[in-house]
């Protein structure tokens, strides 16, 4: 007898029989398991229960031919197959599909399927099969499900206690499956229940499908009072959630028997309750199915494969590597230790794990919730929880109060200093040069090495978090020995990275350290190495919590550290009440002065009083310059210094007439005018050697239009227009024209809306990015986005594009669809080319709801990135177009962002190739002549 040919192909292909299961894009033919819109696509003709029949004639109205078998019954298929359906206890209408051919015998393929009895769902059945294709979302021996009695009595008692505190518990759960299972669990409860419109939407198809369930109710938030809401994870991303303003919220997912699980999940609860198979009900289905061959999919498939190879069963993961070398260690039982240091991030899986979570945090958390420190202050997994718990809460108010409790806690001076640095996720204060050089590569290697995992089972930990530090934590947990590391051993791990040379070094110490920490303190260890803690914590608050901590005026805090750019130095300075002594300081880069943008000139006009002042702002890189003496040095936006990338400027600098600060933008110069930033990037990262190359083949100049400290004195707090006259007096005539590196930005007053619209049109002729407009009168105030500057910075043109391939976003939008790459179309092929990409412009509620018709039309899975069917028309703003490689189409859009969905608008109305070519043509962006 010859076998079942498998293959994945973003779903099961059988191609003896030409048939698909679960195909994720259209295909001519597929079995389809349920209703899920992971499970859904366009197909032209498909297999599928009666329950599931009706659930997608609600959810994806196309055209297609359906074949319905009730369950239980045998229809020939093929020639040479014949199919039956049996009941996988999912959802509502969820079906195995029996297969059964002469010569390669017979095949189950689950689905999603749940082997304990279920309340809106037909019990599972186990028949035998020579080969199993089956589900392992929860493939891990940590997944045992307490009985579902108990899990909805805790809901039970949940909603009781939200109720008798006058608050409205709320229920995240899918809409379809989930939400009845929740519906019906309720009913010894006797708790009256309202649904979300596209939950109640789903139920009233469960009652014409014959199901009863107990009294419910569409919600209205007029007649909220005593109600449980049920809603799918979605609508903590919207508008829906707002309108109950106090609530209580519990997340129902398997995920939460994970450490931590109602801070990931950002809830008040998390329950268990899941309709899936945990790892003893997947054991059971296996040895109730009898196979002789069993692969596995979704969730932890390769671990649950080695647990079968283990047990004597051929078992593999069909849609990942096997590695059989490498052993995999299981987790070890979660300690209550390991309970008290939750994660800060939602878990939020794959669409091949099967769950959902809401990503927005609830804004009724209060601080008494959060229990005590239970560790030594000073100790990084006391951080780590510190940082938890503000993750966890929604009011600045209160993430600053429990910092600054937080910082006052700490037994030293020093520990408050390193504490308030790490908390802005920098290993080290802004102004010290130093880098640790980790990449990612090197993280995931430590991570692997530590655990004895492989790519695989990182791959798919990272799918479901989305988050380094996250998914060192899940991988870490149980596989490490945990002993005491305090902050200043951690800020001395730090400086020992920095100084190892080579990836081998910085590997060796990174792999060590982590082994002995816990996972908690790990995941914010590598959140710290990657300089984003995703706690919602700006430096801004962090400043506030030195202030409160200290008892020190918060002006005073936040001038001492835009002037030394060093936390850790502030906090020691706040503690002993010398803040004053910290001051302005040659070769110590401050923090520039920032600019907020406003749309229009007339916006301009409401902020500022005429006349205001405008410049043009090019298209270069933010610089300070430094000079005292012979000696210069060169300061970027994020403090670190260049000088050895611009010799020629820190040269030609030297011969200015008095010891400065400057502040300005390096540009790539030619003929007295800026070039595109894209000949500047060519210089970036070079440094010295090459003089010739440096400063014949790319020229470049510091534009300047600030003088910041003066001959020992500073002017941070003198008017713009006394700052100016000043700089006006060093870079005069004479001095420019005998050394062309340094540049006089050119001012230009304005009174009206047109003299400024006419400025910036002006500028963009020239190839700049548009306009600075600033008050003459204004201090310097390093740090800051007040509004004594603005920027006016137009989009130059749109472009009408169509979606062709999405991807999950970070932070609050992990959980859906929101990076969108966009093509747009060659007239002499009809290809699509790729432009560009964009996330920004779209509200949630609009990302909410493409993510849906994302999801129902993929072609293709990769990872977190579909490509989708181009049926999505956006138009596109940008600053401009350049030639790249890096797109099929040839052309880069930089800068760009959504201005609107086109739904007036089709495939056949994109914008072309040519119109590419055009607007990035010489007479597209060419500065004028200047004279």
């Amino acid at each position: 007898m010859s076998s079942w040919d498998v293959q994945f192909r973003n779903g099961i292909y059988l191609p003896q029989i030409d048939w698909w299961l679960d195909a994720h894009h259209p295909v001519e033919r597929s079995f389809v398991s349920h209703a899920h819109f992971d499970h859904l696509a366009p197909h032209k003709e498909i297999l599928c229960s009666e329950g599931t029949a009706r659930l997608m004639r609600a959810r994806m109205n196309t055209e297609r031919r359906e074949h319905v078998i009730p369950f239980g019954h045998t229809e020939p298929l093929t020639p040479d197959t014949t199919v039956t359906l049996h009941p996988a206890g999912h959802i509502y209408g969820s079906a195995q599909s029996l297969l059964a051919h002469a010569d390669h015998g017979t095949l189950l393929y689950t689905g999603d399927f749940k082997l304990r009895r279920g309340l809106s769902a037909e019990p599972c059945a186990t028949p035998h099969a020579d080969v199993l294709i089956m589900e392992t979302t929860f493939g891990r021996p940590q997944y045992v499900f307490p009985p579902t009695e108990k899990i909805l009595a805790d809901i039970a008692a949940f909603c009781r206690a939200a109720l008798e505190d006058n608050e409205t518990p709320v229920l995240f759960g899918y809409s379809l499956g989930k939400s009845q299972e929740l519906l019906s669990g309720l009913a010894a409860a006797k708790l009256p229940v309202m649904l979300h419109p596209q939950t109640h939407k789903l139920t009233q198809i469960y009652e014409e499908l014959g199901l009863t369930f107990p009294p419910y109710c569409e919600f209205s938030a007029a007649e909220l009072s005593g109600h449980v809401v049920i809603c799918p994870p979605q609508a903590a991303q919207s508008p829906f959630l707002k309108k109950i303003r106090a609530r209580r919220t519990a997340m129902i997912t398997g995920w939460a028997l994970d450490p931590g699980a109602i801070f990931r999940y950002q809830c008040d609860a998390a329950f268990p309750l899941s309709d899936h198979a945990d790892f003893p009900d997947l054991l059971r289905f296996v040895e109730l199915v009898a196979p002789k061959r069993v692969l596995t999919l979704h969730g932890f498939s390769s671990d649950f494969a080695r647990t079968l190879r283990d047990r004597g069963i051929e078992a593999w993961a069909i849609n990942q590597d096997n590695q059989l070398e490498m052993p995999l260690a299981v987790s070890a039982p979660i300690t209550n230790y390991e309970l008290q240091t939750p994660s800060d991030s939602p878990s939020i899986p794959s669409p091949d794990l099967r769950e959902t979570t809401p990503s927005d945090i609830p804004s009724d958390l209060p601080t008494t919730r959060y229990p005590l420190l239970a560790t030594s202050p000073s100790d990084l997994t006391s951080f780590a929880t510190t940082a938890d718990r503000i993750r966890a809460i929604p009011s600045k108010l209160e993430k600053i109060a429990l910092l600054r409790d937080y910082l006052v806690s700490l037994p030293s001076e020093e520990d408050a200093a390193l504490a308030a640095v790490f908390f802005t996720g920098r290993p080290f204060p802004q102004s010290d040069p130093r880098t640790l050089n980790i990449g990612w590569s090197l993280l995931r290697r430590a991570i692997l090495e530590v655990t004895r995992l492989n790519v695989a089972d990182f791959k798919q930990t990272y799918l479901r978090y989305s988050d380094s530090g996250d998914t060192a934590e899940a991988l870490l947990t149980g596989r490490t020995t945990p002993e005491p590391f305090t902050l200043s051993e951690t800020a001395d791990f730090f400086a020992a990275l920095a100084a190892a040379r080579g990836p081998a070094a910085k590997l060796d110490l990174f792999q060590t350290r982590l082994a002995r920490l816990t996972p908690a303190a790990a995941k914010y260890l590598i959140k710290i190495i990657t300089t984003d803690l995703r706690i919602g914590l700006k430096e801004g608050l962090v400043e506030e919590a030195i202030a409160a901590a200290t008892s020190r005026p918060l002006e005073s805090v936040r001038e001492a550290n835009m002037l030394s750019g060093d936390l850790a130095q502030v906090v020691r300075a706040a503690r002993r009440d010398e803040l004053a002594s910290i001051s302005l300081r040659i070769f110590h880069p401050l923090q520039f002065m920032l600019a907020s943008p406003e749309p229009t000139a007339e916006a301009i006009l409401e902020r500022l009083t005429p006349p205001v002042w405008l410049e043009e702002k090019y298209d270069g890189i933010r610089c300070q310059l430094h000079k005292q003496g012979p000696c210069v040095e060169l300061f970027s936006r994020d403090l670190h210094n260049i000088t050895a990338q611009f010799p020629d400027l820190a040269r030609a600098a030297a011969s200015l007439p008095a010891d400065v600060i400057l502040d300005g933008e390096l540009l790539a110069w030619r003929d007295g005018r800026a070039l595109p930033f894209a000949e500047l990037q060519k210089r970036l990262g070079r440094k010295g050697g090459d003089d010739f190359f440096l400063g014949q083949e790319i020229p470049i100049s510091f534009s300047t239009y600030d003088l910041l400290w003066l001959n020992g004195n500073s002017l941070l707090k003198s008017p713009l227009q006394d700052r100016r006259t000043a700089l006006e007096s060093i870079l005069n005539s004479s001095f420019l024209i005998h050394n062309s590196a340094l540049y006089l930005a050119p001012v230009k007053p304005a009174q009206t809306a047109g003299e400024i619209d006419a400025a910036f049109l002006a500028s963009r002729q020239r190839g700049n990015e548009g306009l600075m407009a600033k008050d003459p009168q204004s201090p310097y105030t390093p740090g800051r986005r007040g509004l004594a500057w603005l920027k006016l910075k137009k989009a130059y043109a749109t472009l009408d594009v169509v979606v062709t391939g999405v991807e999950y976003g970070h932070g609050k939008r992990r959980g859906v669809l929101s990076d969108y790459t966009f093509a747009i179309r060659d007239d002499a092929t009809g290809a699509l080319l790729t432009v560009g990409k964009a996330y920004s412009g779209l509200t949630d509620a609009e990302i909410a709801q493409y993510t849906e018709h994302f999801l129902a039309n993929t072609l293709e899975e990769h990872g977190r990135f579909r490509t989708v069917t181009p049926d999505v028309i956006l138009e596109v703003a940008f600053d401009s177009i350049q030639e790249s490689k890096r797109h099929p189409s040839g052309y880069a859009l930089r800068f760009p962002r959504i201005a609107r969905i086109r739904t007036d608008k089709t495939l056949a109305d994109i914008d072309t190739l040519e119109t590419c070519r055009r607007l990035a043509g010489p007479n597209a962006f060419a500065p004028t002549k200047t004279v």
